[in-house]
């Protein structure tokens, strides 16, 4: 399992280090690949918050999520965060958190898997 400890610095901030860059390094510290280059303008701060559609569909999206895989998250806002080992990755204003799907669906909606 990836060691979320070395995530305890990272501090959410909207704008500058939000949901999706923390996915594009957990993404990378698993794989070694870099899925930032392609998910660069996926999301924005909260203030222009939007999935750019043509993007998104550059990617597989999965009946069933794979290990690992992009996880978006369709609630009252976009989520995004990483299956890895059944759970999702992701970091919120509270800090990094590691949870079981239907856990982050509670308070982050439906989810949808996606192949990078």
């Amino acid at each position: 399992m990836l060691d979320l400890s070395k995530y305890s610095a990272k501090c959410y901030d909207d704008d500058d280090y939000n949901c999706l860059h923390f996915a594009v390094d957990v993404y990378r510290d698993i794989t070694g690949k870099d899925m930032g280059i392609y998910v660069d303008d996926l999301l924005t701060g909260r203030t222009k918050r939007k999935v750019n559609t043509a993007k998104l569909k550059e990617f597989d999206q999965l009946d069933n999520p794979i290990d690992p895989c992009l996880a978006l998250m369709h609630g009252k806002e976009l989520h995004a965060g990483i299956y890895h080992q059944a759970k999702i990755i992701h970091i919120t204003e509270t800090g990094p958190q590691c949870v079981p799907p239907h856990i982050a669906a509670l308070k982050h909606g439906r989810i949808k898997y996606y192949a990078i």
